[in-house]
Formats: C-alpha cells, sequence, structure tokens
C-alpha cells in the first residue's frame, strides 16, 4: 500500500475564495519513515491550476489504493482540493462520485489521535499543542509578504512534527494494540471415543 504524507498550505479556510499555496508530498515506508523525497509544489512557482494538475496526477484524488494520503486533518486537505480542482474544471463530479470517493478512500489521519491525546477534547487538539511546531495561521500572512523560503520551512517542520508523532503514535497504539488483540480461539476438538 503507498502511503504519502500528504498536506496543502491555504491562504484562508474557504475553498470558494482562497487558494491553495503549497501542496507537500513524499513517499512513506509501512512504518511512515521517509522513503524518497519531499516535495513541495508552489503556487507562486507554478500557478495554483499547476500545483492542483500536478497533485491530481499523483493520483491524490483518485478512489484507490494507489496514493494513500498520511498526514493531519486530511478532510479539510483534501475537500480543499476537491474544491478548487473542480473550480479550475480539472475534475467533474457529482453527488455519487464524492460520495463514492469519501466511501473508499483510504487514509490515515492524525486528527483522531491528537482529539485522544487531549483526552478526547476536540479544543487544543491541534498539532502545535503536542509537537515542535508553530500554528498554521501564520502562512497566509507569510504568503501575502512574499515571505516564500519561510513557507518552505514550516511546511518541512510541520511534516516533521506530524511524522514523528505518527510514529510515535504506531508504536505506543501498536504495542496497546497487542497487550489487547483478541486472538481467535481454536476449537477445542472432542477427544475419540
Amino acid at each position: 500500500m503507498p502511503l504519502y504524507y500528504f498536506d496543502i498550505e491555504t491562504t484562508g479556510d474557504d475553498p470558494q475564495q482562497d487558494r491553495i499555496v503549497t501542496i507537500q508530498y513524499q513517499p512513506l515506508a509501512d512504518d511512515l519513515s521517509a522513503v524518497g523525497p519531499f516535495q513541495v509544489v508552489a503556487e507562486w512557482e507554478w500557478g495554483e491550476k499547476q500545483v492542483i494538475q500536478m497533485a491530481l496526477d499523483k493520483g491524490v484524488l483518485e478512489p484507490t489504493w494507489d496514493f494513500v494520503p498520511v498526514g493531519n486533518r486530511l478532510r479539510f486537505d483534501l475537500t480543499f482540493l476537491l474544491e478548487r480542482a473542480t473550480k479550475w474544471k480539472l475534475i467533474e463530479w457529482d453527488l455519487a462520485k464524492l460520495r463514492y470517493f469519501w466511501f473508499t478512500k483510504p487514509y490515515v489521519d492524525l486528527g483522531p489521535i491528537l482529539v485522544m491525546l487531549n483526552r478526547g477534547s476536540l479544543s487544543g487538539s491541534s498539532l502545535h499543542n503536542f509537537a515542535d511546531k508553530e500554528s498554521g495561521a501564520r502562512v497566509p500572512r507569510m504568503y501575502l509578504a512574499g515571505r516564500y523560503s519561510d513557507i518552505i520551512d514550516y511546511v518541512t517542520r510541520e511534516r516533521n512534527a506530524a511524522v514523528d508523532l505518527l510514529r510515535e503514535g504506531r508504536e505506543v497504539l501498536g504495542a496497546m494494540g497487542d497487550q489487547r488483540r483478541r486472538t481467535p480461539r481454536i476449537p477445542e476438538q472432542s477427544p475419540d471415543p
């Protein structure tokens, strides 16, 4: 199963009026370690339409197991990408195709783990509260100021924080799963008469 760290940065939270600034991805091994280069595709170099097309060409919006996104709050990223791709007429999805995508697309999301780290509370469950990472709210301001190298630094630190926390969570939760997993019992055979 090809896992890819996946994230986007935007100029805001509304895909109807805001744009995608960067799309980041990196191939990961099953243990979530990096096995390929960290790619940052930037709007200021390619334009938003081309950045989106490059992500679509990777297969991120295909309802297959060929590109399995791994990241934080992926529903936001994937929905934003989907809406911007529709705006640029790069895809045409009806409700049935959208439903099929959300029911079949595999992804590994850090979001629920962050909520559990926060003792079940959504409020305060952001990545920057549990890792060495700043809030992403700064990205639109950096973008407007033309501080593109700062954005690259930010997305690199964010990737490191997310992947490190996912890898640590995998070990801790995997150990808990090993302890709690119920193994199938072999039915006892009746003795021969």
